[in-house]
């Protein structure tokens, strides 16, 4: 899969592939690319996915200026028929159960 651009921590946590973007949240990156999310989307759609999948593997929490940045990054991709995922939750699945988002965001099983 190729990357963009790499970020602060030395490699990006963005992976375009044909028609699935993969951004990959860390306890250490999630408020860099959480930020940085709402100036790459436009960047990160122009390769016409169909879905982007949010890896929260290597998250204990989200919060919540995340959550929002996920369900405005949802509503733009939404727009253009991108189907927006939420992979590994982990820890973080209780919060978007509790939290309704769950049935917002595609939250795929954990594969660990």
């Amino acid at each position: 899969m190729p990357r963009l651009d790499a970020g602060a921590h030395g490699h990006s946590p963005y992976l375009v592939n044909d028609d699935v973007v993969v951004i990959t949240l860390s306890d250490r990156t999630v408020r860099d690319v959480i930020f940085n999310l709402r100036w790459r989307l436009e960047e990160l759609l122009t390769t016409a996915p169909t879905r982007l999948v949010i890896d929260a593997s290597q998250v204990s929490r989200l919060s919540s200026p995340a959550i929002a940045a996920l369900l405005w990054a949802n509503r733009h991709c939404a727009a253009r028929g991108v189907r927006v995922a939420v992979r590994d939750a982990g820890p973080t699945a209780g919060l978007l159960r509790r939290t309704g988002l769950e049935g917002v965001l595609d939250v795929e099983p954990d594969r660990r």
